[in-house]
């Protein structure tokens, strides 16, 4: 997904440069890994995003849900995995593991990390009639809708095994998480260290 407007960052953060690689390319690169990737958002990025599918939202209105609601109508799949452009850490092994909890019976697998991570989880197709009651009540929040619909939660203890340090979570939203981002990178021992102290308002 690629939308907001970046106002903390005063640019588009997806474009800025984490280790030679824009913020996006290395979300990018993940899930291209797992599954084919749709870029959504309220225009077409071609002009930034090469060699890339994009699904532009169905309604003028700027909010996730709405990005969420055109890539469960748009792409031939029974589920989708929604994922934040600015979550550059995201671990393949996390997201498998989140699809294996996919069921019949339910509506999304969320995992929960100090709250919903709406933005990093899955949403099957059973989704579409509530979203679309919400966005025409003009209520926009993914973590309305979760109240309606039968999720799976996937709590803390469940995810470890399969990202440590749940660095997954981590999106980039100041220049203070650009600065600890390029830490990440780096691998410096002060990451640990970094991640602790800004939870729980990490993201």
């Amino acid at each position: 997904m690629a939308g907001g407007k970046s106002a903390r960052m005063k640019e588009n953060k997806l474009l800025i440069k984490i280790a030679g690689k824009r913020i996006i390319d290395h979300t990018i690169s993940v899930i291209s890994s797992l599954f084919p990737v749709y870029v959504v958002g309220k225009e077409n990025l071609n002009h930034y995003i090469d060699n890339r599918s994009f699904i532009v939202d169905l309604y003028s209105v700027s909010a996730p849900l709405v990005g969420l609601y055109s890539a469960i109508r748009t792409v031939d799949a029974e589920a989708v995995f929604l994922i934040s452009g600015d979550m550059p850490f995201a671990k393949a092994d996390l997201i498998l593991f989140l699809e294996s909890q996919l069921s019949k019976d339910i509506d999304a697998v969320v995992p929960f990390y100090e709250r919903p991570q709406t933005t990093f989880a899955f949403y099957k197709k059973s989704c579409l009639e509530t979203i679309l009651k919400a966005i025409e009540d003009a209520q926009l929040s993914l973590k309305g809708i979760l109240m309606t619909l039968k999720v799976k939660y996937i709590y803390e203890e469940k995810m470890r095994p399969f990202d440590q340090n749940l660095i997954s979570f981590f999106n980039i939203n100041t220049r203070k998480q650009l600065e600890i981002g390029k830490k990440i990178i780096l691998n410096s021992p002060a990451v640990n260290s970094c991640i602790k102290n800004l939870n729980p308002k990490l993201y």
